[in-house]
């Protein structure tokens, strides 16, 4: 979300098109070696999530400078790098910016969404399959229990 909220001050700032501002944080990010978050699937050359957040923000009218901005740096990256897709992560920021949401709120609902995720995958393993979780044997060291009354 920072980095959507930078590409959009420096379209405003500079009187750029919301593509030339994606531009420039792309040539930007290559010059300091940086990865744009938000950018690259291991497995999809196409997150197949991202269209789908998109087009449902579109239809809900919540969809603004953040998805287009996002969408503009997919542009720019297929031109100046490779294709990496806007991933979820990068979808979701876009939404949650145009939404109002501050950084710092989208870093949390990035989390809450990994955490279910992280949870139905252990779901899964221990309904399909023998559990396979390392078992490491630990002891709580840290602060002794307290009285209650």
């Amino acid at each position: 979300m920072e980095m959507i909220g930078q590409g959009l001050t420096l379209a405003r700032e500079h009187s750029l098109s919301v593509a030339e501002a994606a531009e420039q944080m792309v040539d930007r990010a290559r010059a300091a070696k940086q990865r744009l978050p938000g950018m690259g699937h291991r497995v999809h050359s196409v997150d197949p999530r991202t269209a789908v957040l998109f087009a449902m923000a579109r239809e809900e009218g919540v969809a603004g400078d953040g998805v287009l901005f996002m969408e503009a740096l997919d542009a720019a990256v297929r031109a100046k790098i490779k294709p990496l897709p806007v991933n979820i992560d990068g979808a979701l920021a876009a939404i949650l910016y145009d939404l109002g949401f501050p950084p710092e709120a989208g870093k949390l609902l990035f989390i809450v969404g990994r955490v279910a995720g992280l949870t139905a995958e252990v779901a899964e393993e221990y309904a399909r399959e023998k559990p396979m979780r390392i078992r490491i044997p630990v002891e709580y060291d840290g602060v002794p229990p307290r009285s209650i009354d």
